[in-house]
């Protein structure tokens, strides 16, 4: 009923979404994961001209499986933690979600070429705030905050005209000076761009 819910337009609050996670995931969801609000607008904004969207860190995977069934086309979610990737596929299996698939690998392995637009809530923040990590299951660090950003910089710029980029909670170094800012929403933490 919940994914229903969110597909009919109907209140759901991030406290009844968040309860298909185990309890030490629905802890840190409102720091780490996107609000069901968030996710709603983000994705509507990418699916419009896109059939296939990446979650650049996607954590447990709370933004895919909202835009799976709020948006449309294909949600991918690339997250390095094999143990949030676990938990997501759970949630995804259990309920039916076709158009969500979670990926357990580091983002400097993902081709861009194979999307179409890209979702990022500020993935790499733990590498230089670390008190404020998911947990310590991976290495962290200010080098590997500059690779991963470069690296999505680089790929972000090489994709064609008309790319869709949504951002939240981002410090933009991860934003090629080819995206133009198209909106922004949530008190302005949320943004919305395209590719020149």
């Amino acid at each position: 009923m919940l994914f229903k819910h969110i597909k009919a337009n109907q209140e759901v609050s991030d406290q009844e979404f968040d309860l298909v996670y185990p309890g030490h995931i629905r802890k840190i969801s409102e720091l780490h994961f996107t609000s069901v609000k968030v996710a709603k607008a983000a994705s509507e904004y990418l699916s419009e001209k896109s059939k296939s969207v990446l979650d650049i860190g996607a954590g447990a995977g709370k933004f895919c499986m909202i835009g799976s069934v709020w948006g449309q086309g294909r949600y991918v979610g690339v997250e390095q933690r094999s143990s949030l990737c676990d938990i997501a596929n759970s949630v995804i299996e259990r309920y039916q979600l076709e158009q969500v698939d979670m990926v357990n690998t580091n983002i400097t392995d993902v081709p861009f070429r194979d999307f179409k637009a890209f979702y990022f809530f500020n993935s790499f923040h733990e590498n230089i705030c670390t008190s404020d990590a998911i947990d310590h299951t991976i290495p962290f660090g200010i080098t590997l905050y500059q690779e991963y950003s470069v690296y999505v910089k680089e790929q972000l710029d090489v994709m064609p005209t008309g790319t869709r980029l949504v951002t939240y909670h981002s410090y933009l170094r991860e934003l090629p000076n080819s995206y133009v800012l198209k909106h922004s929403a949530f008190g302005n933490h949320l943004k919305f761009w395209e590719r020149r």
